[in-house]
């Protein structure tokens, strides 16, 4: 074994090989990197060198910002990036507290067959657009969010969201997109007239539960049409919601052009919240997880064109969510990269030896080829032990 000084020793290197104190005895594992603690025990007992067969590990966390890796961590445009997010949040978060309470309110009112002014939902979703077009990347705010509420308004609110930013991708003018809005929000309005005993059921439906839920559209397009009497265009979203392009959906198995373009849209945006939020019988997926799922399982259950544009407006790992990469760090999506869906730019959270970066290390992944990532993260469970 060589010998090694510990003057030469450096915090946050590692060797390739276990550090010995002499032949036998290991004071350093492979792959750890060391500390100053290391360093100091060292000194306190005398120790002036430690015996190695490795070799020093050179990898990105190590090298040198002076060396071509500056570029990556140099980008103050990443910076500016996640600092756009984080100032946008507090502002999102009122805006999301406040539609949830107006979809609560008038969720009740149809819960009591009660006619309400059809203008507080005009106002909400009017303060969503004009969030979502000036926002960097909105995905961020919402999968920030640990969602709390009841999971119906959430999945409601969520969905509508994701419409509008459909919606905009799509050139929709801002009258086309608020009706869009309106009538997202009002969506799931029949699920609060069947019972709560099976809406809110904390377990599997059975076939007879199931056959009840399937009828919600109607009551919510009935409600809307006949009690509320709203245009056909801001209730037809509440009755179509659940039909399918390939024809297998429900209440009346329409298919392809016969179902309204504004209820494509939200069913792709509604399939998409359902499986990332957590419902009272079943786990949330990652968002890497749903939109695989709609890509692969379900693909034929959605108009392509917009199922398209809404990876188009999210990716693979949309913005908000958190990766694992090759060398065993942990980061979070800030910019996706149209280009390459599958190589988007990342905050590095955690480095490879799982410590806390303080988000001070940006990599872009389209730029950076030494790296990639090997599985999408539920950050929660990553981080739930510290």
């Amino acid at each position: 074994m060589k010998v090694v000084n510990i003057s030469k020793l450096k915090i946050g290197t590692r060797y390739s090989k276990p550090l010995y104190l002499d032949s036998e005895n290991i004071f350093i594992n492979a792959n750890t990197p060391i500390t100053d603690e290391d360093i100091a025990r060292l000194k306190k007992f005398g120790f002036n060198e430690v015996l190695t067969d490795g070799e020093e590990v050179k990898d990105m966390y190590s090298i040198s910002l002076t060396s071509d890796m500056q570029e990556v961590f140099g980008n103050t445009s990443l910076r500016e990036i996640y600092d756009k997010y984080v100032k946008e949040l507090p502002t999102f978060n009122k805006i999301y507290k406040k539609s949830i309470d107006v979809i609560q309110n008038c969720y009740q009112k149809i819960a009591e067959d009660k006619s309400f002014d059809i203008n507080q939902l005009r106002n909400i979703t009017e303060e969503i657009i004009d969030f979502t077009k000036t926002s960097e990347n909105v995905s961020f705010n919402l999968l920030q969010r640990k969602n709390e509420d009841y999971y119906l308004y959430n999945q409601v609110l969520h969905s509508t969201i994701f419409s509008i930013l459909i919606g905009l991708e799509m050139h929709y003018s801002y009258p086309k997109l608020v009706d869009l809005g309106i009538a997202s929000l009002l969506a799931d309005s029949g699920m609060i007239k069947l019972p709560t005993s099976i809406s809110q059921k904390n377990s599997s439906l059975n076939e007879e539960e199931f056959k009840v839920i399937k009828k919600h559209p109607l009551f919510g397009y009935q409600f809307l049409t006949k009690v509320l009497k709203i245009k056909n265009n801001l209730a037809v979203i509440a009755l179509q919601h659940h039909e399918s392009f390939d024809g297998s959906g429900y209440p009346q198995k329409l298919n392809k052009d016969s179902i309204d373009q504004a209820s494509k849209i939200f069913s792709v945006a509604d399939n998409f919240s359902a499986m990332i939020i957590k419902r009272p019988w079943r786990k949330k997926q990652l968002p890497y997880e749903a939109m695989r799922n709609m890509l692969s399982v379900n693909m034929n259950k959605f108009d392509l064109t917009i199922l398209r544009t809404f990876l188009n407006c999210l990716s693979m790992y949309p913005v908000g969510s958190y990766v694992e990469l090759s060398d065993s760090s942990l980061a979070i999506v800030l910019k996706a990269n149209k280009e390459k869906s599958l190589r988007p730019a990342l905050m590095i959270l955690k480095d490879s030896w799982g410590n806390r970066t303080n988000n001070s290390l940006f990599v872009d992944l389209l730029h950076e080829n030494q790296l990639y990532i090997t599985r999408a993260i539920d950050w929660e469970i990553e981080t739930e032990n510290e």
